[in-house]
């Protein structure tokens, strides 16, 4: 599979009880292939216009476990280091929500398949 990227994505794990912050569990994925992003598009239209798909291959990714992905968690398209309390923590970079989910993990190109807005 080609990669052209590399991703961080920021995983709702509870919520605190003291501080009333979710907790944030930071994955970095090294190689990924990611397509789309900000911006409106002549062929989709404004609806579809920040939609963003992302495919993560198993065999170059080596600790890509499909539970670490929800429907909600935060996408930042390259390497962060910085762990969050809240998604404001990272107003200074693009960020997608991950709408779609899906394991393929049958084949010879196993992967996960991540859909974002």
């Amino acid at each position: 599979m080609i990669t052209n990227s590399s991703l961080t994505i920021y995983h709702k794990n509870g919520l605190d009880v003291t501080t009333h912050f979710e907790k944030w569990k930071r994955y970095n994925y090294n190689k990924v292939w990611f397509f789309g992003g900000k911006g409106a598009s002549i062929n989709k239209g404004y609806d579809e216009a920040n939609d963003v798909e992302i495919r993560i291959p198993y065999d170059m990714n080596e600790s890509l476990d499909a539970t670490n992905f929800a429907i909600g968690d935060i996408i930042v398209q390259g390497t962060l280091n910085i762990d969050i309390n809240t998604q404001d923590d990272l107003s200074s970079y693009y960020i997608y929500n991950i709408t779609s989910i899906k394991n393929n993990n049958f084949g010879n190109s196993q992967h996960i398949h991540i859909g974002g807005k």
